[in-house]
């Protein structure tokens, strides 16, 4: 049986990590900032500063000096999305957490249908419509990407690596041996694999700059080969010992 929504579960802890991105962190900020002050019933937000060395950081801190929902945390050097984003979910107070990238990677609408279904599923999973639009290689990697996961582990989605809002009671409990790139697909995965249910819902991108994108370096395709060998290794969450499972929790099977 499909979980019932609740006004408690537009009460979000939001996660924007950022690294040198003083171009675009101030448009990321600004746009996600109004769309949960009207959108959501409550919300905190977690700024990243992933060990930048230009202004990224002190632009965070000039946001958090206006809104005292907002928390930066600055990090000494670089430690990676992953990184970030558990600093956040150990300290979050709110049910629902999600992540959006400090590279004003997502256009404003999108945002906001992200807010607007938080507490429609367990998970809200977007998917972005208009990766056609970038470089050719960049699109084919998304494209192929989402194929193999499909194929390998059956829950058939349109995207597995776009925003997501995450239940942060069943996050926590599980174990994501992954970093960077590889974490958002591994924590993904697990929690279709115990069972939550699901809704996608349509985002697009921003116009992308020319020039060498990070996500097609050969280290990221180490880093996704190590995630997937892992998920595909250990035994499925979805088998667990259901003694373990809170009293409290719902399980539905996944597609």
């Amino acid at each position: 049986m499909r979980r019932q929504s609740s006004r408690a579960a537009k009460r979000l802890t939001i996660v924007i990590p950022a690294l040198n991105e003083q171009d675009k962190i101030a448009d990321t900020i600004g746009g996600v900032l109004p769309l949960a002050r009207e959108l959501l019933d409550d919300f905190e937000i977690f700024l990243i500063d992933d060990g930048s060395t230009d202004a990224t950081g002190a632009i965070m801190d000039e946001f958090a000096a206006g809104e005292p929902r907002i928390v930066v945390h600055h990090n000494p050097e670089r430690r990676g999305v992953g990184a970030g984003f558990e600093y956040a979910l150990s300290r979050a107070k709110f049910d629902a957490i999600t992540l959006i990238p400090g590279d004003h990677a997502f256009q404003n609408e999108g945002i906001a249908r992200m807010f607007k279904a938080a507490g429609a599923a367990d998970l809200v999973i977007t998917y972005r419509d208009n990766q056609s639009d970038r470089s050719v290689n960049r699109s084919l990697q998304s494209h192929s990407l989402r194929l193999i996961l499909n194929c390998l582990f059956g829950f058939w989605l349109s995207d597995y690596h776009s925003m997501i809002v995450y239940p942060v009671k069943w996050l926590r409990q599980i174990a994501v041996k992954a970093d960077g790139y590889g974490y958002q697909i591994c924590a993904l995965i697990s929690l279709l694999q115990l069972g939550l249910t699901h809704v996608q819902v349509p985002v697009s991108l921003n116009a992308e700059l020319k020039g060498s994108s990070r996500a097609l370096r050969l280290r990221t395709y180490f880093e996704l080969g190590s995630t997937i060998i892992s998920l595909l290794r250990r035994v499925p969450i979805r088998d667990v010992d259901l003694s373990k499972v809170p009293a409290n929790a719902e399980r539905t099977p996944a597609r």
